[in-house]
């Protein structure tokens, strides 16, 4: 236990990247937010309308932001770390299960930073400005705990495939992320032309519950799929 918790200490030995640099990232979304808005109602657009405040949670800035930086700290997080915590003496297993922890934790943190300014948010008034950035429809339209959920699995999700990138490349050099995502490629655009016919049944079919879990499911096979390449992994 004592190496899985020094692996995830040592994914979070730079706090100005791991930390800091999701916050000033969801700083920009608000700011940029608010122009939008000001700019919006300076143009005639009425904040009283309930139309506004329809179109305003349309805004997806967190969701369009957030996921890149993460999925690229998942990638340079395993990149940098595996050598230096085998040469440590840290097992292969421990470090996967460190990383998985610190990845827990990374999405605990953001998570707990997005429901507390959709709290101030909606405290506010959003903003005193009817600004929208967390009150979103992404996020649930206000609803904390839906907000909590759809954060923590998101965040969760894009380190963990974060991971089996960084862990792909460690194994195989380059050209193993870029095959990956080749194949990965190809299998959405395969399935989604398997799928277009049942559109209509498959969302209907698919529930915030269902949806929850096959997330989980998809971040459980990267981090397996993290564990299988760093099995064979050479420490260079």
């Amino acid at each position: 236990m004592n190496r899985v918790i020094t692996v995830t200490r040592l994914h979070f030995n730079k706090p100005g990247t791991a930390l800091a640099t999701p916050l000033g990232i969801i700083v920009i979304v608000w700011i940029v937010s608010l122009i939008i808005a000001l700019a919006l109602q300076r143009a005639g657009l009425d904040p009283s309308n309930p139309e506004y405040a329809a179109g305003a949670r349309n805004n997806a800035g967190i969701m369009w932001s957030l996921p890149g930086f993460l999925i690229y700290y998942g990638v340079q997080a395993v990149a940098t770390t595996f050598p230096f915590a085998l040469a440590l003496g840290t097992t292969r297993r421990a470090y996967v299960a460190g990383t998985a922890l610190a990845s827990l934790i990374h999405a605990a943190f953001i998570t707990g930073v997005l429901a507390v300014l959709l709290l101030l948010e909606l405290a506010t008034g959003h903003w005193f400005f009817d600004l929208y950035v967390f009150d979103v429809t992404v996020l649930g339209s206000g609803n904390l705990w839906t907000l909590i959920a759809t954060a923590f699995i998101g965040v969760f999700l894009c380190l963990t495939i974060g991971s089996i990138f960084g862990a792909i490349w460690v194994r195989f050099g380059a050209k193993g992320p870029l095959v990956l995502g080749l194949a990965l490629g190809l299998l959405l655009a395969v399935g989604v032309l398997i799928a277009v016919p049942y559109f209509a049944d498959i969302v209907a079919w698919v529930t915030g519950l269902k949806l929850a879990l096959m997330t989980l499911g998809i971040a459980a096979l990267a981090l397996i799929g993290t564990w299988a390449c760093m099995r064979r992994t050479s420490v260079r």
